[in-house]
């Protein structure tokens, strides 16, 4: 070998070649551990699928519902019948009269997870259902950029859900319109709004929210481009023509004027818990009045207008009935997010590593495990209802007897449903919507107090099952020469004509 020109070896002596290949072998290392870290989730990614768990445990939870119990029901008769019922099958009061099933398919569909797995599969079916909402919306609060204000928002529906949510066709409707508004937003392509809408419009009158939602944000998108909002105008051309063809189904077009019927029924609604403004004495009323505190303060940090436009006008809606908080939450939560941006904060998510990929992991052995749960507790609890005096006529014949009429409350009416089908011959349910106002109106009476001995005779009642705190139901007690009571228990009281 020839050596150097100061006389020394061109070779490194082994000790410092070892070390030179030490060197590369660790960073070789930690290259390795580098990109194994990189494959891992971000920080905002594992919070989203914990936020993602909350929605599916507080959809997931045992069903109580009463309105669910028709739905079901209903469901039970599309099944056998193979077809969409036409008419009203439950009552005596109004049985034959003609019934638009706005929410067939939700109906159709638990009826069909009852039947092939049971009750249990519901659940799971609403849990995932809710556990979509708040993934969208975890998605639609990334311009917030802090995971402290996102988790905040995120956090506001979640607890909102828990408070107002049920195993309802609204869960559908208030899912649509998240994809609607991740399409707006441009993280869904405008073609998703074709299937979203034709499910909308056979599962939830809704579905005209869309088109306030999106009027409002074109012209508030046409105030910020002082132009024509192109994007806009694009994705409400998908919007009408996904709505168009949700006029295709078993029950027919009319599915797409009923929300503009139930409108003209504003009468019979006004005593409905759900349809009245909000008192701001509720949790769930409470977090609507801290978004809209949130709205005014992303108003002042300069919100676009095509956001701000329609987070005031769902406020609005949601000052005139309860009912109406769940989309608007929805609307204003998206809509203040991306003013959220300027507020001081470094968490942004974007750390990957070990916790994170643990937190994912978590969350979805937690969904695992609830599952396995689910499937073996039970599904439904009926202890808001009548079952044991129910029973107790169904010995006697005295219930879901075409020639025997009881009268009773509404959310009796859904129980009866469920149990007895098309045989339930009630006097009245929830379905504001569709009962003749004068038959509301009575039921409010005898609810609030009034004319109790005119009503029973004017339906030809038999048989009152009734709460038992109630003005009714002491009256009932006194009116010895026309009724008696029969069973009085803590909650329900039962009381039969005296025959003449």
């Amino acid at each position: 070998m020839p050596a150097s020109p100061k006389g020394r070896s061109l070779l490194r002596p082994r000790s410092q070649r070892a070390t030179t290949q030490s060197v590369r072998e660790s960073g070789v290392r930690s290259g390795v551990a580098v990109q194994a870290e990189a494959r891992g989730i971000d920080l905002a990614s594992a919070l989203g699928w914990w936020m993602a768990f909350l929605g599916f445990l507080v959809g997931s939870r045992v069903i109580r519902d009463n309105s669910f119990l028709t739905h079901l029901a209903t469901g039970d008769q599309i099944l056998s019948a193979g077809s969409v019922p036409s008419v009203d099958p439950y009552s005596f009061t109004a049985g034959g009269e003609a019934w638009t099933v706005q929410s067939w398919l939700p109906s159709l569909i638990y009826s069909a997870l009852h039947q092939t797995a049971g009750l249990w599969a519901v659940r799971v079916f609403t849990g995932v259902l809710t556990a979509l909402i708040i993934a969208g919306m975890w998605r639609l609060s990334a311009p917030a950029r802090s995971l402290v204000p996102r988790a905040l928002l995120t956090g506001a529906v979640v607890t909102l859900g828990a408070v107002m949510w049920s195993p309802r066709p609204l869960l559908v409707g208030l899912l649509a319109l998240c994809v609607l508004i991740l399409v707006q937003e441009k993280h869904l392509s405008p073609w998703w709004l074709i299937p979203t809408m034709w499910v909308w419009v056979n599962s939830h009158g809704s579905f005209p929210l869309a088109f306030a939602f999106m009027g409002a944000t074109a012209v508030g998108a046409a105030i910020d481009q002082r132009g024509l909002p192109r994007w806009e105008l694009r994705v409400i051309g998908w919007l009408t023509v996904g709505t168009l063809i949700g006029g295709i189904n078993p029950v027919g077009p009319r599915l797409l004027v009923f929300p503009i019927e139930l409108l003209g029924r504003s009468e019979a609604l006004k005593d409905v818990a759900e349809w009245a403004s909000p008192t701001f004495k509720q949790p769930a009323e409470w977090i609507f009045l801290m978004t809209i505190f949130g709205l005014v303060a992303a108003a002042k940090l300069g919100l676009e207008w095509r956001r701000l436009l329609p987070a005031f006008g769902f406020v609005v809606a949601g000052l005139l009935a309860v009912r109406n908080i769940n989309p608007a939450m929805l609307v204003i939560v998206a809509g203040i997010a991306p003013a959220l941006a300027a507020l001081p904060g470094s968490l942004t998510g974007r750390e990957r590593g070990s916790v994170p990929t643990a937190v994912g992991a978590l969350s979805i052995a937690s969904v695992v495990a609830l599952v396995a749960l689910i499937s073996t507790a039970p599904a439904l609890s009926l202890s808001r209802f009548p079952v044991e005096e129910v029973d107790w006529l169904e010995e006697r014949g005295l219930v879901a007897n075409a020639d025997v009429r009881v009268v009773h409350r509404d959310i009796v009416g859904n129980y009866l449903e469920f149990r007895f089908g098309e045989d339930a011959n009630v006097f009245f349910d929830d379905r504001y919507d569709f009962f003749p106002i004068e038959l509301v109106e009575d039921h409010a009476e005898l609810f609030f107090g009034g004319d109790f001995a005119g009503i029973l005779d004017r339906y030809d009642a038999d048989v009152v099952l009734w709460a038992t705190d109630s003005e009714f139901a002491d009256w009932l007690r006194e009116d010895n020469e026309s009724w008696t009571v029969e069973l009085d228990g803590e909650d329900w009281l039962v009381a039969l004509r005296v025959e003449p």
